[in-house]
């Protein structure tokens, strides 16, 4: 027995050496996490605001004065602010950065997604500004994303999640454009803070709450870009239209096909050689397979310009340019409400036909 027990803990090293060096392996990976989101905020928070908007009204001979806060993040040297959910009409606006108060002023705002650009009448001496990345589509599901956030009146501070899935609609509510679904958990003021990867790369904006699910919808950097750039220019988006209105179809492979099903009257659609019954396959390089790719090639496609048509035709596919139109302002049903003041989502229903109107969202 005396010589069989060193024999036994050469054994019992041999069988737990490999769960140390396992154990101390997630130790380093948890540490190295843990350093990143670190770097991560320490290289971005100074580029995070908290923005309040204050507006009086007179309500029963007595005066109401409502005080909506939210996050949001200098976008250029010049003192831009990027943010989400302003109350409508403020009689005034201001952000809060580094224990100082600025006022600001609204460059312009885009309805269909909520989002504003403000600028501050007075420049912080020391601010950083989120730079946006070349447009890409590569976040993997399963990647850690980090939010950088101002929660109700606390200091700016991280959170993280993982980026869960691409998506198209709440429910039956179409998105403008593909959302980010995230496990970022979101509370009172942290809707409008800017999102990133482990590399430090703008991701998007954090866009509204799924409190129930703990999830959270991101606008991807490329959208706030394309809003963004407008914003700066003329106060406004102006969205493309194609004028059509589609149907789905079921295939051989148990999917669906997405049908051209009319066109709307001296829409660029109905200008052009595509035909109903056309079967889409592509626009502007996006391929459809679903009605939430037809809405996102729409968002991107900017008036004036000439996107080219993918579609399938007695069996052949026939490339069919089509010179885009500004969005009119139809008056529709908002396909995405956003409540106050915690960004929760409320869906409402829609019919089985689709087109590439979401124009009027309010929310």
């Amino acid at each position: 027995m005396g010589r069989s027990l060193p024999a036994f803990s050469a054994l019992l090293l041999l069988c737990i050496a490999p769960a140390l060096s396992a154990f101390q392996q997630d130790g380093g990976s948890f540490l190295s996490l843990q350093s990143r989101i670190q770097e991560v905020f320490n290289g971005s928070r100074s580029s995070v605001v908290r923005v309040k908007a204050a507006r009086e009204q007179r309500v029963d001979n007595k005066v109401k004065r409502l005080l909506k806060m939210g996050s949001g993040f200098f976008i250029s040297k010049e003192a831009h602010v990027l943010t989400t959910g302003l109350l409508n009409e403020p009689d005034r606006i201001w952000v809060e950065y580094d224990d100082s108060y600025f006022l600001a002023e609204k460059i312009g705002h885009d309805p269909l997604c909520n989002l504003s650009l403000l600028k501050l009448t007075s420049k912080p001496k020391d601010f950083t500004f989120v730079s946006f990345p070349e447009p890409r589509d590569d976040l993997a599901v399963g990647s850690i994303l980090i939010g950088i956030t101002c929660a109700l009146e606390f200091k700016v501070a991280p959170t993280y999640g993982i980026m869960q899935s691409h998506e198209f609609s709440f429910g039956k509510t179409p998105f403008p454009t593909k959302m980010i679904r995230s496990s970022l958990p979101l509370g009172l003021g942290e809707v409008g803070a800017p999102v990133f990867d482990l590399q430090g790369r703008f991701i998007g904006i954090t866009y509204a709450a799924l409190p129930d699910l703990r999830s959270s919808f991101l606008l991807p950097a490329n959208a706030c870009s394309r809003i963004r750039d407008d914003l700066l220019l003329k106060g406004k988006v102006d969205y493309g239209w194609f004028g059509i209105t589609t149907t789905r179809k079921l295939n051989l492979q148990n999917g669906f096909d997405i049908l051209i099903d009319d066109f709307i009257e001296g829409s660029p659609g109905a200008l052009s050689k595509l035909k109903k019954g056309d079967m889409l396959r592509k626009i502007a390089g996006t391929v459809i397979r679903n009605r939430g790719n037809l809405a996102n090639a729409s968002f991107f496609a900017r008036p004036g310009t000439f996107v080219e048509f993918v579609v399938e035709r007695d069996g052949k596919q026939l490339k069919i340019p089509v010179k885009v139109a500004a969005r009119p302002m139809f008056k529709r049903t908002p396909p995405l409400t956003v409540s106050e003041p915690e960004g929760n989502l409320s869906a409402d229903s829609s019919d089985t036909k689709h087109n590439d109107l979401n124009d009027s969202a309010n929310p």
